[in-house]
């Protein structure tokens, strides 16, 4: 068997077995985030920025009709 075969099934183990533990994390972070009360963590409300002067937020009429 040549090196080069080797390293290409090597690399092909390690990116399947680096996936999946990354699939197990994420899994685990997405219930762990969603596991609390409803709405938990998320913000609606736009932050509160010092705009420079001339600058203005749209109407929230525009903001809701797209």
């Amino acid at each position: 068997m040549s090196s080069t075969l080797l390293d290409f099934i090597l690399c092909g183990f390690t990116y399947v077995l680096l996936s999946y533990f990354l699939g197990i994390w994420a899994k685990s972070k997405l219930t762990k985030a969603s596991g609390g009360d409803e709405g938990e963590g998320i913000d609606l409300i736009p932050p509160v920025l010092d705009l420079p002067p001339g600058v203005s937020w749209p109407k929230k009429e525009l903001a809701e009709s797209e």
